[in-house]
């Protein structure tokens, strides 16, 4: 089949590899219907590397596809069955899964990182991380349950209340679905920094009441002046914005880092964050 691998920094190939088969009587194999690009990816390929994978791996996991060959012990899918996928596998034996976080497993093993993912025809994976969906749903919408489930996992960590109000820092995939999601629950005003002109303008279609362009304005000096005291949450989606974050947020206010860029080394000014709580 065809897939492409990343070979080593800042080279992605599109080449012939073996078509993954069954391993383990829990194995499902998907035939891939589409699978999107995550900004994880582009940090894969980024010279250096934003964030690591591991040489000789297909890359990709968001994605959408149906299962065509399944192990012997799976019982809860069935070929034919349409499915998304959570891309980081987990043990389920290891003090994290035991305790309920297998999320945090000390031997997860993640989709187009550790083990090969969706930038390819077919894929395996492991029946307790697929999951059904609508075959009516279109499929550049089903991929997106991943970076969905992502999101929801750092917004639930804040619960924004109706009224409050937010700063999203980049408008990005993700930053436009937190910019929608903080919307859906009320927040106002929401305010998105984004240097990009597009995202710029999609992030006013998402929702946001202001956007900004951090390289033209001084984004705590924006917040400071329609809201004197401070916003009630500000939102790292770039992962190198914490201190931008913290100066946006009033006192006792509360900052989500989101984003991840491996190779960010920003200044944190500790007492800042102790003395404004």
């Amino acid at each position: 089949m065809k897939a492409a691998v990343f070979e080593k920094e800042g080279v992605l190939a599109v080449k012939e590899v073996p078509r993954p088969e069954i391993v383990k009587d829990d194995d499902v194999i998907i035939e891939v219907e589409l699978c999107s690009i995550c900004g994880t990816d582009v940090h894969i390929m980024s010279i250096p590397p934003g964030y690591k994978a591991t040489p000789g791996t297909v890359l990709g996991h968001e994605l959408v596809g149906k299962i065509v060959e399944t192990g012997d012990k799976v019982t809860t899918v069935a070929v034919g069955d349409r499915v998304v996928v959570n891309p980081n596998d987990y043990c389920g034996v290891c003090d994290y899964c035991k305790n309920n976080l297998p999320n945090f497993c000390e031997n997860i093993k993640a989709m187009g990182i550790d083990v090969d993912g969706g930038f390819a025809e077919y894929v395996r994976t492991s029946e307790r991380v697929v999951y059904k969906v609508s075959r009516e749903i279109p499929a550049e919408i089903a991929a997106f349950a991943e970076p969905l489930a992502c999101l929801l996992n750092g917004f639930q960590k804040i619960r924004v209340m109706p009224g409050e109000s937010v700063v999203v820092i980049g408008a990005g995939t993700i930053g436009l679905m937190f910019t929608q999601m903080v919307k859906a629950a009320g927040a106002y005003p929401v305010i998105v920094s984004e240097p990009s002109e597009l995202r710029r303008e999609y992030a006013r279609k998402s929702g946001a009441d202001y956007v900004i362009n951090p390289l033209e304005e001084d984004l705590e000096s924006f917040v400071r002046g329609l809201i004197p005291m401070g916003a009630d949450y500000g939102i790292d989606v770039v992962g190198s914005q914490m201190m931008e974050a913290v100066k946006a947020v009033r006192k006792g206010g509360t900052v989500l880092l989101f984003g991840v860029n491996a190779n960010a080394r920003p200044e944190i000014v500790q007492s800042w964050i102790t003395q404004h709580e």
